[in-house]
């Protein structure tokens, strides 16, 4: 149940019924007034008088989210967990401070009931509870819906109005003080009262202007003109309404346009924006625009000065031709210029803001090798709350969200990186399909280039990127051409991809000792890894297979695969042990390179548990090599051996093996003897990183 406390009575209609009914010996005889003079009920001029004193509930928004009612002080609030008390509107900027402590958190606002109302009639309302005032919220309409208030001018106080008898005679003078007593008598009027304004009277535009008005046809269109001539900031956005003068004279406001690029953002009367592009403004007279998307238009630029303020006139755009017209100087928003150009409906507001940043000239092949070096953090303004979230960008095209607090999976996309040639501006295309991260995928713009910190924007959305290396201990030996780089340390992670596959595998104990450094398979645990661009291997390349096993498996009969690429008759190769476990290369067609040495070294038999290095390489000749442990155990020149000239869609690792694998690497080209001896003297290690 609602408590309703009408405090403020109605109690200009009796007081007018009881002047009427005084002794007419005391009225002044005056001349009737013509129709110009009196204020008709419901007339046009009544209504716009009515609706510029009616009460603007807007300015208390960050409360109430109500442009129709505002909120009697003082009120106690609870804002993200802190309570306050709300005395004056100075204090809204403490909410404001609270709400603005931290980026990407989400804010809450409380009120501690009951409290009282105040409508636009100025009727004042006890609330209960928030239902109830949700009740009023919605009889308000969304934000800067069409309301019947008039906020871009104002009376000033104090007005003088005659009030006549029915003989026209002037029975009393009033004096109003208050758009709340201006709202009670024009209400008044609808019980017959007959009234006229004593002028001249003074009104205040929203921009400081002061007119004078000296009839009622001359305040009519007064009001009519100003009615719709500035932003009523009736959205729920209290920040936009901090705008200050300037401290800036044209000389000032000239070197501010000058000194670095602008950030220009156009919005239209109901704050929406609408526009947003890069002005370069020379001191020729020219300014240079860098639209969104990358298009470039010269046009002309000049500043002035006019009783009205400073005024920036831009034209010669076509493209861009919103842009062109007389922008008056509003103020400034922080350090931020804001100007208007219209009125009404139709006015428009521009945002300039510096940007100064040193932006290298970043070439595509830059950002590429940047955005696949680490790890990166992602910051937009397009998700409610921050999630702790790294992107992997992989060479492949494929683009990783982890989880930063537990390195998780969150999920998986694509990414490219466009130029366009006209402006050599760059765009990264990211694409999701899970939410939130579906929200990314768009063309966004970059504006910042830095070695580790990259900024895009897409309209007025925007993307940071920071890097996140990690102090890596990994020398680097030998990684050049690799194509896939998989240490096994605690985790089946692919160093060139990015790629961290879900295995079962156990990790076990290196040929170093290191423990969890190296993969253990059972013979049913195999594992596989994707083909891309980067990694595939078709007939004609150049390639090299690295890896360290240790065998487990007494069945020396078994075929035990380490590293495959799968395929038909003509497609694909393996490498592994086979009769009596004996290293080999092959094909699918039948050529086959064995380790010729092993069954002949007294410390190789077939239960030998040593861990061994084994590389084999294919070069252009298709000369195929096989080495064991630093030394080539055969070779056959000029081979038939055949991958086929279509990639497989994968890799196995694993696949019918028991025993431990170890700092597998492959490389997309053949190196030398003696870089097979480099590998074999590394020791074993447990990098997680390149």
């Amino acid at each position: 149940m609602k408590a309703f406390n009408f405090k403020k009575l109605l109690f200009l209609p009796l007081f007018f019924l009881l002047l009427f009914a005084s002794c007419q010996e005391e009225a002044v005889e005056v001349t009737s007034p013509d129709d110009e003079e009196t204020i008709a009920p419901d007339s046009n001029l009544a209504n716009l008088m009515r609706n510029t004193a009616a009460n603007d509930g807007s300015f208390d928004n960050i409360i109430d989210f109500a442009s129709c009612l505002e909120v009697e002080l003082p009120v106690t609030v609870v804002v993200d967990g802190v309570e306050i008390i709300i005395n004056s509107e100075d204090d809204f900027d403490l909410i404001e401070a609270i709400f603005d402590e931290f980026d990407g958190d989400e804010d809450t606002l409380e009120i501690l009931f009951p409290i009282t109302i105040i409508l636009s009639d100025y009727t004042e309302i006890v609330i209960e509870n928030q239902d109830a005032l949700e009740e009023y919220i919605r009889a308000c309409g969304d934000e800067n819906e069409y309301d019947d208030d008039i906020e871009c001018i104002d009376f000033q106080y104090p007005i003088s109005i005659s009030i006549y008898n029915t003989d026209f005679e002037i029975i009393d003078t009033v004096t109003i003080t208050s758009d709340a007593g201006l709202y009670a008598f024009i209400e008044s009027l609808e019980g017959g009262v007959l009234a006229s304004i004593n002028f001249p009277v003074t009104m205040i535009l929203a921009n400081g202007d002061v007119i004078e008005v000296a009839n009622n046809t001359e305040l009519e269109n007064v009001i009519s003109e100003a009615e719709d001539d500035c932003d009523e900031d009736d959205d729920n956005d209290w920040d936009d309404d901090d705008i200050e003068d300037c401290d800036v004279n044209l000389a000032g406001l000239e070197s501010l346009l000058l000194e670095c690029n602008i950030i220009a953002s156009v919005y239209d009367n109901s704050g929406n924006i609408i526009d947003m592009n890069y002005l370069d403004f020379n001191s020729d007279g020219e300014v240079i625009v860098n639209g969104t998307p990358a298009v470039t238009e010269v046009g002309t630029w000049g500043l002035s000065e006019f009783a009205s303020g400073y005024v920036l006139t831009i034209s010669g755009l076509v493209t861009f031709d919103l842009l062109n017209g007389e922008w008056l100087l509003d103020g400034c928003d922080g350090d931020n210029i804001i100007l208007s150009l219209g009125t009404g409906s139709t006015m428009m507001t521009m945002q300039l803001e510096q940007d100064c940043r040193d932006v290298p000239d970043c070439s595509e092949s830059f950002v590429v090798a940047s955005l696949t070096e680490c790890y990166w953090y992602a910051e937009t303004n397009l998700f409610d709350i921050f999630v702790p979230e790294e992107l992997y960008f992989s060479i492949d095209g494929t683009v990783d969200v982890y989880n930063s607090e537990t390195n998780e999976l969150t999920t998986s996309g694509t990414w490219s990186i466009n130029s366009d040639p006209g402006t050599g501006n760059l765009y990264l295309i990211p694409m999701f399909n899970e939410e939130p991260f579906s929200m990314l995928t768009a063309s966004w713009e970059m504006i910042e280039c830095d070695e580790n910190r990259f900024e895009f924007v897409n309209g007025d959305n925007t993307l940071v990127l920071e890097q996140v290396c990690e102090d890596c201990d990994n020398p680097g030996t030998l990684t050049n051409d690799l194509i896939i780089y998989m240490p096994f340390s605690n985790e089946a992670n692919d160093l060139i991809s990015g790629r961290v596959e879900e295995v079962s595998n156990d990790f076990v104990e290196d040929r170093a000792g290191n423990s969890t450094c190296a993969i253990a398979f059972s013979g049913s645990d195999n594992f596989s890894i994707p083909v891309t661009d980067q990694n595939q291997l078709i007939q004609g390349d150049s390639f090299t297979i690295s890896l360290w096993f240790k065998m487990q498996n007494s069945e020396v009969g078994d075929l035990e695969i380490f590293f495959r690429s799968p395929g038909d008759a003509t497609q694909g190769f393996n490498l592994g042990v086979y009769d009596l476990n004996s290293p080999l290369f092959f094909d699918n067609l039948g050529f086959s390179v064995w380790d010729n040495d092993w069954n002949s070294e007294v410390d190789v038999v077939w239960d030998n548990t040593d861990w061994h290095h084994l590389v084999a390489t294919v070069d252009s000749d298709n000369t195929v090599r096989l080495y064991r442990d630093g030394i080539l155990r055969n070779v056959i020149e000029d081979s038939d051996f055949s991958v086929g000239s279509e990639p497989s869609s994968m890799y196995i690792i694993g696949e019918d093996f028991v025993g431990h694998l170890d700092d597998l690497r492959v490389y997309k080209r053949t190196i030398s003897s003696s870089e097979v001896e480099q590998l074999y003297e590394l020791e074993g290690d447990c990098y997680t990183c390149l």
